[in-house]
């Protein structure tokens, strides 16, 4: 691309990388993909109850939650 030309959607993602399979599917975005849809599936494809369900989990496993302070400009 020359700097000339505007950027596009496509310029914002990497090409050609070597988890990208031929037909243009990468397996491990795939898999994530899988894991999320079984996920939602488990609890009946209701909003209300995957995020009930994430929150219980996140009560659950509070040390693995990240919470950072905010971090203001200075004036």
């Amino acid at each position: 691309m020359s700097h000339s030309e505007p950027a596009t959607a496509n310029d914002l993602y990497t090409g050609g990388t070597a988890a990208v399979t031929v037909d243009g599917h990468d397996p491990i975005v795939d898999e994530v993909r899988a894991i999320r849809e079984a996920y939602a599936e488990s609890l009946g494809n209701d909003p209300a109850a995957i995020i009930a369900d994430l929150r219980e989990r996140q009560m659950h496993h509070a040390d693995r939650v990240v919470s950072l302070s905010p971090n203001y400009l200075a004036k």
